[in-house]
């Protein structure tokens, strides 16, 4: 079994590349499993996610704590892989005493919020085709059950990436409340769909929740671009990996 979680299709896309070759397995989207008892006997567990802003989301780690309390993982091979665009460093600390593999997989960015600009297309590009070559080489260890860390950090990066988060966090507070349709909506409805956690409900335009999991899945995907989150996305360039394009929750 293959978790994954993803606002804009980054972890969906490297789970499904995994999950392509391993006769039978499948993905499923984290945010909406809830019967843990179907793991009992699945040979292997993959949990895919990206980074936010040096750590492991939220909605990852308590799934990731409700996963461990219903499994045996001395019977049973848990990898995680994380998709990140600068560093993956505290998603590693957060992870690395209960598995038995991590990977790391460099991707497009797709915080349009954040400081950090969206990559050209052609930077794009040249991004997924790297990842889908990376993928490749350690699928073999995924499927012969190695254990694997791709990635450790150096000593002191974990206070480093503790004071990143801390940074990041207070930049996007009040994410959800920050977040309205412009102009240019179409009242497609769309978003609604979009949105891991059905955070997003519709009356005549969009009306977000109380549980925005700051995932720039709305953001990105809205096929006008008609979604901004204050004032800082106008007009910014979105990323939506080409696997995800019809999926919806």
């Amino acid at each position: 079994m293959i978790f994954y979680f993803s606002g804009t299709g980054n972890s969906y896309a490297v789970a499904k590349q995994i999950a392509e070759h391993i006769e039978g397995e499948r993905v499923i989207p984290l945010a909406r499993f809830k019967d843990f008892k179907q793991c009992d006997h699945a040979e292997r567990i993959g949990i895919v996610f990206p980074c936010y802003g040096g750590r492991a989301p939220d909605i990852v780690l308590d799934f990731k704590n409700e996963l461990f309390r219903h499994i045996n993982k001395s019977d049973q091979y848990i990898f995680a892989v994380i998709t990140y665009a600068n560093s993956p460093v505290g998603a590693y600390l957060d992870f690395e005493e209960n598995i038995n593999a991590w990977f790391k997989v460099k991707m497009p960015e797709n915080d349009t919020y954040g400081t950090v600009p969206i990559p050209s297309p052609e930077k794009e590009k040249t991004l997924l085709a790297q990842s889908v070559t990376l993928i490749n080489r350690f699928i073999e260890d995924i499927l012969n059950k190695k254990a694997v860390i791709m990635y450790r950090p150096i000593p002191g990066f974990g206070v480093l990436s503790k004071q990143a988060y801390k940074h990041v966090k207070n930049l996007h507070k009040n994410f959800g409340k920050k977040l309205y349709a412009d102009e240019k909506c179409i009242k497609c409805k769309q978003c609604t769909k979009f949105c891991p956690v059905q955070n997003i409900s519709f009356n005549d335009k969009p009306v977000w929740g109380v549980n925005c999991i700051n995932c720039c899945g709305c953001v990105n995907r809205c096929p006008k671009d008609a979604i901004q989150v204050g004032n800082k996305t106008q007009n910014k360039r979105r990323y939506v990996h080409p696997d995800y394009k019809n999926i919806y929750y």
